[in-house]
Formats: C-alpha cells, sequence, structure tokens
C-alpha cells in the first residue's frame, strides 16, 4: 500500500506541477506525511486534504485534468482491462452487439442519444475504502482518467469523460457518459 500511495503522491505532484508552480504541487501532494503503513482513517485524511487543496486553488476543468492523470495501473489490470474490452469490440458488429455483449459481465452499460454510458456498482478505488461520502467529484476523476485509458485504447480516438454519478458522492452507482471527440 506504500508504495500505491507514494505513486501516487508522485503522479500527483506531477500533474499539479503541469498547472501550477512546483512549491505548489508540492505542498498538495506532499502536504500530509503519511505512515509506512497508513491506517484507513490516515488515508481518508490524506484524500481530504489533498481534495481541499486542489478545490481552493483550481477551477474543476482544471482539478478534473489533474486528477485524470493520476490513475493507478493497478498491478496491471488496467492492461487487461483495455484488452479485454477491445477484444470484445473488436468482435462485435455494432456498438449495440458490444453494449450487449458487456451486459453479458453484468456491467449495465448502455447506449442513450448515441453516448455510451458505463457504469460501476462499487467503488473502484483503494483509496476510498474507509470514506463514505465525499462532498464533490474531485477524488473520483481519477477513475474517469482510467476509464479514459481504457476507452481512447478500445475504440481508437481521444475521448471525453462526464461522471455523472458518483457512489462516494451518495449515488447508487458511478456512471460515465463517453463522449468521442471529432
Amino acid at each position: 500500500m506504500l508504495k500505491q500511495i507514494h505513486n501516487q503522491a508522485e503522479r500527483l505532484y506531477k500533474n499539479i506541477g503541469k498547472y501550477s508552480a512546483l512549491d505548489v504541487a508540492r505542498k498538495i501532494a506532499f502536504g500530509i506525511d503519511l505512515p509506512l503503513s497508513p491506517t484507513e482513517s490516515q488515508k481518508k485524511e490524506w484524500v481530504k486534504f489533498i481534495s481541499s487543496q486542489l478545490e481552493r486553488i483550481f477551477d474543476e476543468h482544471t482539478i478534473k485534468n489533474i486528477r485524470m492523470g493520476c490513475y493507478c495501473t493497478e498491478n496491471g489490470k488496467l492492461d487487461e482491462s483495455k484488452e479485454f474490452i477491445k477484444n470484445i469490440y473488436s468482435t462485435s458488429v455494432s456498438m449495440v452487439d458490444f453494449v450487449n455483449k458487456m451486459n453479458e459481465y453484468g456491467v449495465g452499460w448502455y447506449i442513450k442519444d448515441g453516448y455510451l454510458f458505463t457504469k460501476y456498482f462499487s467503488c473502484p478505488c483503494p483509496m476510498l475504502e474507509s470514506v463514505d461520502i465525499l462532498p464533490t467529484k474531485t477524488w473520483c476523476y481519477c477513475t474517469v482518467g482510467y476509464n479514459k485509458k481504457i476507452f481512447e485504447y478500445v475504440f481508437d480516438c481521444e475521448i471525453d469523460i462526464e461522471l455523472i454519478e458518483s457512489i462516494k458522492m451518495g449515488n447508487n452507482q458511478c456512471l460515465m457518459k463517453i463522449i468521442p471527440i471529432k
């Protein structure tokens, strides 16, 4: 877990540095020292600190860009997911067929107004295990970045993702709208 937190802090530092001075990035990313084996409570405080600092300094668009670059690869799970979904997509005859095939795995995806909507039925973020409710989407934009990486690979084009619902904001699911950029 320490390596995961350290890597997350490093990614956060680099991403904040794209939008501000490095001393600001350092104060946010490394503003709270976590012990070698942080408790759930300490991780929760770290998440709250990072989120509040980002929200104090940046607008939501910039926060989204910063956090989207903070996704983790989950020890290879990202690449496995990309390949799995790409294989299903490449063997599908249409987007409807693709969604139907994915739904065989219980993902609950759907198409509305020509857009793909994807879901998570449980929060995928290991940093938020002890967090009941978040007041904003700030931390969840990391999952948006994770999904952007997947769907740009699958669809072989640039996309944007709109986070519509978040479990950690009190919704029953995380719901995302996949938007191809033309």
